[in-house]
């Protein structure tokens, strides 16, 4: 959240004055191999939320933690589809009745379900409640780039590995467990985190905050956006 120190008051004064975008940042709950905590997903659209908001004077959410994981393993932590979409909603419409219309949603996890569940619950609010809502999909954005491969860096690899370093370094863990292993998988990691840097996480997460910004300044942005769909949807 940013700031950290914000007050219902200031949040008040933010929202009336019509200060700009809340930006609300949606992560998982799931695992990401032997090395990265089961909230990376937070972790990554929380800190990119969060340097966002400041570096334009917005106000940034406390994040949407418990979203759809595969329930494949301990730490990945499934919720049906409708019910985060109606809990999306439902936090969002609740700022919309204070009077606040612009948003901006950072996803740190994706999937189909994922994405259709946003998707349903943005375009509602949006058809309904005359909100302009943007949002991103980190993986989608580096992808879009040209600075990941995500056919083959999925997962709790490269570049998710990256941006944690840059995040805090002393998260990521037990690396050396990769060295002598063929078969990453079956620690649930789909690409190399023996690749990853702090200075590839530095770009990344330079990267997609001067690409969040461009985006969201276009006057032509009033409804909703989806970056995966690539033009304004409702």
């Amino acid at each position: 959240m940013y700031p950290r120190d914000l007050t219902w008051i200031e949040l008040k004064e933010y929202i009336e004055k019509g200060t700009g975008p809340l930006v609300l940042p949606i992560g998982s709950v799931e695992g990401h191999g032997a090395h990265l905590p089961i909230d990376t997903d937070v972790l990554i659209a929380s800190y990119i939320a969060d340097k966002l908001a400041e570096r334009n004077g917005w106000v940034s959410l406390p994040p949407i933690t418990y979203t759809i994981a595969v329930p494949v393993r301990p730490g990945n932590v499934y919720v049906p589809p409708k019910v985060f979409g109606d809990y999306l909603r439902s936090i969002l419409e609740h700022f919309i009745s204070f009077g606040q219309r612009r948003f901006i949603v950072v996803m740190g996890h994706g999937g189909p379900d994922m994405k259709n569940s946003v998707v349903d619950a943005c375009s509602k609010l949006c058809r309904e409640r005359d909100a302009a809502i943007a949002v991103f999909h980190v993986s989608q954005i580096l992808k879009d780039l040209g600075l990941v491969d995500t056919s083959v860096d999925k997962h709790a690899g490269t570049w998710e590995t990256s941006i944690v370093m840059a995040i805090d370094s002393d998260l990521v863990k037990n690396l050396e467990l990769y060295k002598e292993c063929r078969d990453l998988r079956k620690y649930g990691v789909a690409g190399d985190p023996l690749k990853a840097s702090l200075s590839q996480g530095l770009e990344f997460i330079e990267a997609v905050i001067n690409y969040i910004e461009n985006v969201v300044r276009d006057p032509a942005l009033t409804t909703c956006y989806f970056n995966w769909l690539g033009s304004p949807s409702i």
